[in-house]
């Protein structure tokens, strides 16, 4: 049974601070106003043995293309330490944000009537019609391994049973971070073709990751069948992290980290598979991130151009923060946006083909000692920028709270102003974990005229005193 949730208005953008009473967002005078800011899912499925109860992980959101009022957030329901979850949950709303219903995805995993034992990463984005799609990775305790799409349209209310995008059965592949897109190009001859990204993870007789090349394969009728494998990368060095943009011609230009030949600390969602120590040099040095383009709808692709080389992993202890990268539609200029190796830095390249990329500019202000930030996420449309990520101060209470931020930029990227704060901040005691603290690997940002819809985990103290975790998904609705 979906529950419904009415989120608060913040007509001036006012949230809760720890120790009670409420601060007032700066740089609201761009012009940017919280419209609501709330809870809007809690786990509705059942806890499993050895899952975490009460934990939300990881979400992604979308906005239709022909109503701005809908939009759709999925999410990990029930977080197992070791890899995957109980479920996939959904939540939508149809009065831009005012009020929010959810669900499990159904047919995923075997608590929601599918066959996985646990699934991952979910991902969603909508057709040019209205459509829905939302991918799930589906993570199997032996050497299964696959992707699944599931369909809604309704504008999210329900969703069909899912379809396999893709699967592998041999121990020595193992699919990872997947991410879908539609081509929603004005003027793509691929238009409505759905685009399944995926990391191939490549092991040895021993266990050790050989490479892992990122992946595609697309559907030309809404996801019911599925066209060739196609590797966008070499299968001997280790990448992570597809974020494909699309232009209005079908143009794609796909950003990833590359690791080189030294997968470090990554790993794939595989239960009982630890990950490597991070390599020392990465930690000091930065990773690489780099874009590569197609321009006949996925079949080949261009050589690798770099972007920046100050790529961070995320701080201590915490798990998380795949670099961001998203296209304004209606400009067609690109951004790709990361948590920088730089302490305190969150930075943001531009192009407007793919290949030739901005020097980076430093996005927030709040980069002096102490301060660590967790998951960048970027939207844009027709000029305007929005940028949320968390951040928290090391020296204050040794790092316990982490409070969400959204800055805006109305002229492309140039110039940003004050952070936001959005919502309570996150009691990171009370945290999922994962290898860390665990809020998810990514957040949800996406925008439209005049909208913008954000997605984020918050932790905090949990209803019950005995209880271990507490982890909701909270949304944020800025006009811009």
């Amino acid at each position: 049974m979906a529950h419904r949730w009415v989120v608060g208005v913040v007509a001036v953008g006012l949230v809760a601070v720890p120790g009670g009473g409420v601060a007032r967002a700066e740089g609201v005078g761009l012009g940017v106003v919280v419209r609501h800011v709330g809870e809007i899912a809690v786990q509705d499925v059942v806890a499993q043995p050895g899952s975490e109860p009460d934990t939300l992980v990881e979400p992604d959101v979308a906005v239709s293309p022909v109503d701005p009022d809908v939009a759709v957030a999925v999410f990990h329901d029930g977080r197992f330490p070791d890899g995957g979850a109980v479920a996939i949950g959904y939540a939508w709303t149809h009065d831009g944000g005012r009020s929010w219903r959810q669900a499990p995805l159904p047919g995923v995993s075997v608590a929601t009537g599918g066959t996985a034992p646990r699934v991952s990463d979910p991902v969603v984005a909508f057709g040019p019609d209205g459509t829905v799609y939302v991918s799930t990775l589906l993570v199997s305790l032996g050497c299964d391994s696959g992707i699944a799409v599931s369909r809604s349209t309704d504008g999210g209310r329900t969703f069909g049973a899912p379809v396999i995008a893709h699967q592998s059965a041999d121990c020595a592949v193992s699919d990872d971070k997947n991410w879908l897109v539609v081509d929603n190009g004005r003027f793509s001859p691929h238009r409505g073709r759905l685009y399944q990204f995926w990391t191939e993870f490549l092991t040895d007789a021993a266990g050790t990751t050989t490479g892992s090349p990122q992946m595609v394969r697309w559907s030309d009728d809404r996801g019911r069948h599925w066209g060739p494998v196609v590797a966008i990368s070499e299968s001997d060095v280790v990448t992570q992290g597809s974020q494909p943009m699309i232009r209005a011609d079908g143009t794609i230009t796909d950003t990833y980290v590359n690791f080189g030949d030294d997968a470090g600390d990554e790993g794939p969602e595989r239960p009982g598979q630890g990950a490597a120590a991070r390599a020392e040099d990465e930690e000091e040095e930065g990773l690489l991130l780099v874009a590569r383009t197609s321009r006949d709808g996925g079949r080949t692709w261009s050589a690798e151009t770099p972007i920046a080389d100050d790529i961070s992993d995320g701080p201590d202890g915490v798990r998380c923060c795949v670099p961001s990268s998203a296209i304004d539609p209606v400009t067609g200029r690109m951004y790709a946006t990361w948590d920088s190796a730089d302490p305190g830095a969150v930075r943001m390249s531009t192009s407007r083909d793919g290949r030739h990329w901005s020097e980076p500019v430093q996005v927030n202000r709040d980069d002096r000692e102490g301060v660590e930030h967790v998951n960048v996420d970027v939207t844009a449309y027709a000029g305007r920028v929005l940028i949320q990520y968390g951040s928290r101060d090391t020296t204050v209470a040794n790092g316990q709270f982490l409070q969400q931020f959204g800055q805006i930029s109305t002229d492309a990227g140039r110039h940003f102003g004050r952070a936001i704060p959005l919502g309570p901040p996150s009691d990171l005691r009370f945290a999922a974990q994962a290898r860390g603290i665990f809020l998810g690997d990514y957040i949800g940002s996406a925008s439209t005229a005049g909208r913008a819809y954000l997605v984020w985990c918050r932790s905090s103290a949990p209803p019950d005193p005995t209880a271990t975790f507490h982890q909701t998904l909270y949304a944020a609705v800025l006009r811009i």
